[in-house]
């Protein structure tokens, strides 16, 4: 028992005394390296870290960018890679060159040279030229490049660049940023382009070696900028800068005047299927993709072409509608009556009574006929643009348990189903396109760093209308705006077609008194080259029905486009020669035409010269070219266009008299003008 006991000690005491060991040297560790990093055992120890190529950047159809990575450097230097002589020489010019470049870093070039010279002596292999937090741009790493000490020098390097981040940039700020999508941190994608097409977008990992000294800092042990990874894809989209910024700036006027919780606007071309501009209200979700709405009556040109397909009625057929329709316990009234009409007036007053009892006649006794030609006109389907989520089209299809007997009659109306606005879109593009649907297309191709480029597969164009039903749908949707509930918006200069909604919208399941107003069509009529749809969810002033509230935003776009359009040639009018627009004898061109856009006056003439005569009309103001001669051809200019003029060419101007026009110009001596003044016009 003792020979045990004796055991049990001797192994007691050998532990105590390694666990006193141990704790001794924690203790003189944590004293000899109270000061030192957590990393110093790793100071001499290289390893690897993964790096990635630039992020490939997004554009627009005209090679504007509209997100790009800009690359960030670190930047140090190894002042041991110097000769004496060289410090003595270059050391002064080196910090005197990055105190002018950076004064905000370097406000004394003594002070840095002093600096610079103690770490040279002290044989320091690694000192940062900035505080350790600021990051360079690509510019401003390449001006220190060219500085003395350096200068790319074989065998030797000085200069240690670290690419540290690919700083995501958004050039056009909200414009369809939601579109776009966002890069969290820089590196994950959210939402969007970048998230739809990352893979492409995200550029090649290589791995390099690095060294983290006893501070934490990990220095590169290889110029960074030298072995490069191969950036992304570059992304060319569809979009139109200047487009996108007047459709958002019209929708976010409309919301702000309508207090609406939100609204969308898309502008396509309609040949194609591109998407030039898509704006969402506040640019938060973007609901024209994914977000699925009532259409109310803006679908009623699905029933119509589905009731004209069938055979069922023809445009200029004599209608007898009720003043209301009873189906089951629910009963449908229009607020203007019933009576005697045809079609076109129906559709071009929107008369609700109508639309439900013809769907109801004509394919109440077999809905799945009517689903069927929604199935040809591709509104039971998502359109398959590459963005996430699109949803799919949600109804309620026959011999489901929630289809009942008013599900048709209300369907055939524009409830009962729900869409995006970018999937009714794509259905009155198809109307537009003489019945033929294309794909709307918001990327055109990728392109990489070696050369290569990928063009995305899209669905080929499918014919969903007959020739004779587009050719009388066309007349509805123009009835709508000649004659109808947007007859506001109709315009001498171009025809537009198209088709207004106010639909009220659900919360918990309920119809509620709120409403969303829209209108979709394309322009012009007669040669359609555009579509448009505007939707204004939940104006709450200033009217709530889509004529007064949508369609008034899808003209101010349509202006904007038609306006810097050469295709789109104004129709011809009839003079009116009590009436003539607003201008001068002469105008700057680049001044005159902003301003007539924003008036919505059109100037379809584009002369190639800066100032331009004018000839007022009562419908628009042409432009011809104009070469002044100095000083007999400033008669008829505004004194501001001719002393801009006089003064570019280093011309002394004095005037006097009041008035708009220069009536008389005098060359006193050389290079001295005198002007003279006058309400009257210049002959």
């Amino acid at each position: 028992m003792s020979k045990v006991l004796k055991r049990f000690y001797v192994v007691l005491i050998l532990v105590g005394a390694g666990w006193v060991g141990l704790a001794a040297r924690l203790i003189y560790l944590q004293v000899r390296y109270r000061d030192a990093s957590p990393y110093e055992g790793y100071a001499q120890r290289p390893y690897l870290r993964k790096v990635a190529g630039a992020r490939g950047s997004i554009l627009a159809r005209d090679t504007t960018v509209l997100a790009t990575s800009m690359p960030l450097f670190r930047v140090a230097v190894d002042p041991t890679a110097w000769s004496e002589a060289e410090v003595r020489d270059s050391l002064p010019l080196l910090a005197e060159g990055l105190h002018k470049l950076f004064p905000q870093y370097h406000p004394s070039p003594k002070a840095l040279e002093k600096y610079l010279r103690s770490r040279w002596e002290a044989r320091d292999r690694h000192v940062y030229l900035f505080p350790y937090r600021v990051l360079l741009s690509y510019t401003e790493k390449e001006a220190i490049r060219t500085l003395p000490l350096l200068r790319p020098v074989p065998g030797r390097r000085a200069l240690i660049l670290e690419k540290i981040t690919h700083k995501r940039s958004y050039p056009y700020g909200n414009r369809a940023r939601i579109t776009l999508g966002y890069l969290v941190n820089d590196s994950v994608a959210w939402r969007g382009l970048e998230s739809a097409f990352h893979e492409k977008l995200r550029g090649e990992e290589r791995w390099i070696l690095v060294q983290r000294l006893t501070s934490g800092i990990e220095i590169p042990l290889e110029q960074l900028d030298e072995i490069e990874p191969q950036p992304g894809g570059d992304l060319f989209t569809t979009l139109d800068p200047h487009l996108q910024d007047l459709v958002s700036q019209a929708l976010e006027d409309a919301v702000q005047k309508h207090k609406a919780d939100g609204g969308v606007a898309i502008l396509m071309e309609v040949q194609s299927g591109e998407i030039l501009a898509i704006a969402n209200a506040g640019e938060r979700f973007n609901d024209a993709v994914s977000t699925l709405w009532e259409p109310g009556s803006t679908f009623k040109l699905a029933t119509a072409a589905a009731l004209l397909e069938a055979g069922i009625v023809r445009p200029t057929q004599k209608l007898v509608v009720p003043a209301s329709l009873q189906v089951a316990d629910r009963t449908l009234s229009d607020p203007y009556g019933g009576g005697q009409m045809t079609l076109e007036e129906a559709f071009a007053r929107s008369n609700n009574v109508a639309f439900a009892s013809l769907g109801y006649k004509g394919f109440g006794q077999q809905p799945e006929q009517f689903y069927g030609y929604l199935r040809q006109f591709r509104l039971l389907e998502p359109t398959g643009i590459p963005l996430y989520p699109e949803p799919r089209p949600a109804y309620i299809p026959p011999k489901s348990p929630h289809f009942n007997p008013t599900t048709l009659p209300w369907l055939a109306i524009g409830y009962n189903i729900q869409l995006t606005p970018l999937q009714l879109l794509t259905f009155y593009n198809a109307v537009a396109n003489g019945g033929v649907w294309v794909a709307p297309r918001l990327v055109r191709e990728i392109r990489y760093a070696d050369g290569r480029r990928e063009q995305l597969p899209s669905e080929p164009p499918k014919r969903i209308l007959s020739p004779t039903t587009v050719q009388a749908l066309h007349r509805l949707l123009r009835a709508v705006v000649e004659q109808g509930t947007a007859h506001s918006i109709a315009t001498p200069l171009y025809a537009i077609a198209g088709k207004t909604g106010t639909a009220k919208k659900v919360k918990n399941r309920t119809y509620i008194n709120e409403y969303r107003a829209s209108f979709v069509g394309f322009f012009p009529a007669e040669r359609p080259l555009y579509s448009c749809i505007v939707v204004i969810d939940g104006p709450k002033e200033s009217g709530i029905y889509g004529g007064e509230v949508a369609a008034p935003v899808f003209r101010k776009i349509a202006e904007a486009v038609v306006f810097r359009d050469l295709r789109v040639a104004p129709q011809e009018l009839q003079p009116n020669p009590q009436r003539r627009q607003p201008t001068l004898p002469l105008l700057v061109q680049s001044v005159a035409i902003p301003l007539y856009n924003q008036l919505s006056i059109s100037t379809p003439d584009r002369p190639t010269t800066p100032i331009v005569r004018t000839e007022a009309h009562s419908h628009y103001v042409r432009f011809l070219p104009h070469r002044p001669e100095i000083p007999s051809g400033l008669v008829g200019m505004s004194l501001r266009q001719a002393v801009h003029l006089l003064e570019k060419r280093d011309y002394r101007v004095f005037w006097q008299g009041s008035g708009p026009y220069v009536t008389q110009v005098e060359l006193r001596r050389e290079k001295e003008v005198f002007l003279r003044l006058d309400h009257e016009k210049p002959s």
